[in-house]
């Protein structure tokens, strides 16, 4: 009766991580929120295309005061789940403010049908980054759930803690609102 339990347990367990968040192959998840203490710039110097083929690198930052960098990935179901409530979160704020830039941990170049299709079907119509080099042996490194977002200011210095999972529209909207107010 005891291992019947424990197997419960164990599928409960593996359920509940399958729904807020997946782990990248060969990491570890990332269970907590860090500070910013940790490192201030922590996208660097970088250059990478948008999934529309447009070269950017961390000058994007500077188009806002604040970016939620959203990382994600196409075989992710909670990072695809939450991408209609980032599109509409998007929407609701002046670019000015605030922005939303979508990273794609496993897509390297421009036009993947995958990600393309994802982000039509899902009308995540924020600006989303391939995987370069320079990310993919920078931050990318770093991160072993997707979805995990990263807030930045407009110098490209991390703002707040780094989230790893996805959360609903209304969490989101009070972090965005809190960070919001940390940059002003």
């Amino acid at each position: 009766m005891k291992k019947y339990w424990a197997v419960i347990f164990v599928i409960l367990c593996t359920a509940v991580l399958g729904i807020t968040a997946c782990q990248n192959p060969g990491g570890e998840p990332e269970t907590k929120e860090t500070g910013a203490e940790d490192e201030e710039k922590v996208f660097g110097d970088f250059e990478t295309q948008t999934l529309d083929g447009e070269r950017v690198n961390q000058e994007i930052f500077e188009k806002s005061g604040l970016t939620m960098v959203n990382v994600w990935a196409t075989f992710c179901g909670p990072c695809i789940n939450e991408m209609p409530d980032l599109g509409e979160l998007s929407r609701s704020y002046e670019q000015a403010e605030f922005q939303i830039v979508g990273l794609i941990s496993d897509v390297m170049e421009p036009e993947d049908e995958s990600a393309c299709s994802i982000v039509e079907e899902t009308g995540a119509d924020y600006v989303h980054l391939t995987a370069s080099e320079d990310l993919m042996n920078g931050v990318l490194k770093k991160i072993n759930v997707v979805p995990t977002t990263i807030f930045v200011d407009r110098n490209g210095e991390q703002v707040g803690g780094v989230y790893a999972g996805s959360k609903s529209m209304e969490d989101w909207r009070q972090i965005i609102d809190k960070h919001l107010d940390e940059v002003q």
